[in-house]
């Protein structure tokens, strides 16, 4: 595509890097309550996620290496240790999506807050950083996250890049840039260099490294941030031209980077539209199914046995995004419709305990993942807008004696257009919580991160999670 340089009212010619550098800048540090509030809960979300994930096989993994270079004043929540911030964020982010329990920016397809979370705390640690220097931060990369996806999606999603990285990485920069107080040729240079991190086949989905793409770009954030802080420089223009983001990673049908720039005139993406809590630890293209199977069984009172066949109709992203039918290990079952189902069909749940060894070793499970089917829906457009509401899945049950059953989702347990209440993201929290801190400090570390916007520092919010 040609290059396209920006006008701006004041009559100074702008590239897309400094249109997206200058919001991280120069935005308002005043944001409604309602993208307070929204940064708030997905600081707790993340954190929740942070613990549970913290077991995890790819955590303890990324922990044990980095553990060698160990210096510095932020915690690693696996090990227990305090590092150096950007080991920190890489060993806090991993664990944060090990579970695919974190948040989803839905534009984007991407998990959001388990990059940005762990990269702003770590960093805030080190720098001593207030609460709602954090809270800031975080709508920035929301913001700017929110832009790139608007330039590139779906078509740069479908081609098989996991967006968590490659859109992660520059939009945690920025985030990172706007709690160091960059002004606008800096963040220029902390967005630009990040995207030198912009990497990661969707290939990894059910595999230890997928969580980890969010953890190099949490690293990648705190690193081309602090890198542009000492000067270094990039190129100032990184998302159109010759060899740019734009050559490299797009696709036919991708919207195109002049787009980005008017999305940040917009609402901010913590507001619309917003981040999607996730009710479920598995892919976030299993969630419209579940919500599906839960409904059927409730509302009917159909139980397992009685369930024949179980077809569902969806999008391409979900086709390809659940390619595992028979799951070997958890990660692998996060990413399989066929167990997913069997979950909610068989235990009228998709918890934790559902996506263990345990569960996928369960003899009723495994009966049950034979009998789903999964099709694609022709209704549904190839690239649709994410977040444009066509986005849905149609599930049937066929039943013993031939009835059938059908219901349709549209928005999902946790979307914003059905969203978490506080009271179930309460419960969350202390779920993940469970088994790594003791009731009464679960219920110390919750009112911690509650009173953040109010801290002086994230010191003590980041002790309470720290199992004693």
């Amino acid at each position: 595509m040609a290059q396209v340089r920006l006008q701006f009212s004041e009559g100074i010619r702008m590239t897309i890097t400094t249109a997206l550098a200058r919001h991280t800048a120069e935005a308002s540090r005043i944001w409604p309550a309602e993208v307070q509030q929204s940064a708030l809960r997905a600081v707790i979300d993340t954190c929740a996620c942070m613990i549970a994930g913290r077991n995890d096989a790819a955590a303890r993994t990324i922990s044990a290496t980095l553990s060698r270079w160990q210096s510095g004043t932020a915690v690693d929540l696996v090990s227990l240790e305090h590092t150096a911030a950007p080991w920190a964020a890489m060993v806090n982010a991993t664990a944060a999506h090990a579970l695919d329990y974190d948040d989803v920016l839905e534009t984007a397809a991407a998990h959001a807050s388990a990059v940005f979370v762990p990269a702003l705390l770590a960093l805030a640690q080190e720098r001593k950083a207030s609460g709602a220097q954090v809270l800031d931060a975080l709508a920035i990369s929301f913001d700017v996250m929110n832009a790139l996806a608007a330039a590139v999606n779906y078509p740069h999603y479908s081609r098989g890049w996991h967006t968590t990285l490659t859109l992660g990485a520059p939009a945690a920069a920025a985030g990172c840039a706007r709690l160091l107080g960059l002004d606008t040729a800096g963040a220029a240079r902390a967005i630009s260099t990040a995207t030198s991190f912009s990497s990661g086949s969707k290939l990894q989905f059910g595999t230890q490294m997928k969580p980890t793409h969010a953890g190099i770009a949490a690293q990648a954030g705190i690193l081309a941030a602090s890198f542009a802080e000492q000067g270094l420089t990039a190129a100032p223009e990184i998302f159109e031209g010759p060899w740019s983001f734009e050559t490299l990673f797009g696709a036919e049908g991708m919207p195109g980077f002049r787009v980005a720039e008017e999305r940040l005139k917009g609402p901010p993406a913590l507001a619309e539209p917003g981040a999607w809590i996730k009710a479920y630890p598995c892919c976030a293209s299993a969630h419209r199914p579940i919500d599906a199977m839960l409904h059927l069984r409730q509302s009917s009172g159909t139980a397992a046995r009685d369930i024949e066949r179980v077809d569902t109709y969806v999008s391409t992203v979900v086709q390809k995004n659940l390619m595992y039918e028979v799951p070997r290990d958890e990660m692998e079952g996060r990413f399989s419709l066929n167990h997913c189902l069997a979950a909610a069909a068989c235990r009228g749940s998709a918890d934790l305990a559902d996506f263990t060894l345990e569960a996928l070793a369960d003899p009723e499970l495994i009966a049950f993942w034979p009998k789903v089917f999964m099709h694609l829906d022709p209704e549904i457009p190839a690239n649709l807008a994410p977040a444009s509401g066509e986005e849905r899945c149609r599930l049937r049950l066929t039943l013993t004696g031939g009835r059938t059953l059908e219901h349709t989702v549209v928005f999902p347990s946790g979307h914003p257009q059905a969203p978490m209440s506080d009271a179930d993201l309460a419960r969350k929290f202390k779920d993940c919580a469970t088994g790594v801190l003791a009731p009464a400090a679960t219920d110390a570390a919750l009112d911690g991160l509650l009173s953040l916007p109010h801290a002086n520092d994230v010191d003590a919010a980041l002790k309470a999670l720290v199992p004693s």
